[in-house]
């Protein structure tokens, strides 16, 4: 599935398969370094999924519960994570610009710092890290 979408991002479309793992259940998967640009995630089941240094820009993973998950280091630019469970998640040195985080759960997350949230998009539903809550 990797690297037919690698193929897919490559060639624009032309070639290879887009990565549509909608409500895929994951668990502990291992996506170290994977480039996941674009694919669509949602609602998947990715319960301490490895994601270090994978490339999930403009992915959507609305509703995905990502409870601890490793993330560090991943690009989370453009990707939609409404709704989505980060209870627990590592989220050490991720990229969050423009990442859509209405409704999500970062409760204990860790490693997420308010200079990554203040670059992300969030709201009243967003579920903060105690941490954060308190400053």
């Amino acid at each position: 599935i990797l690297s037919d979408h690698q193929k897919w991002l490559d060639s624009n479309g032309q070639e290879g398969n887009f990565a549509d793992l909608k409500y895929c259940k994951l668990k502990g998967a291992v996506f170290i370094g994977a480039n996941l640009k674009n694919a669509n995630l949602e609602g998947a089941y990715l319960y301490g999924a490895y994601f270090k240094n994978a490339n999930l820009e403009s992915t959507n993973l609305e509703g995905a519960n990502l409870r601890g998950a490793n993330l560090r280091w991943a690009n989370l630019k453009n990707t939609n994570m409404k709704n989505t469970n980060l209870t627990r998640a590592d989220l050490l040195k991720a990229k969050l610009k423009d990442t859509l985080l209405e409704g999500a759960n970062l409760k204990m997350a860790e490693g997420v710092t308010s200079e990554q949230l203040k670059d992300a998009i969030t709201n009243a539903e967003t579920i903060l890290p105690q941490i954060l809550r308190e400053k």
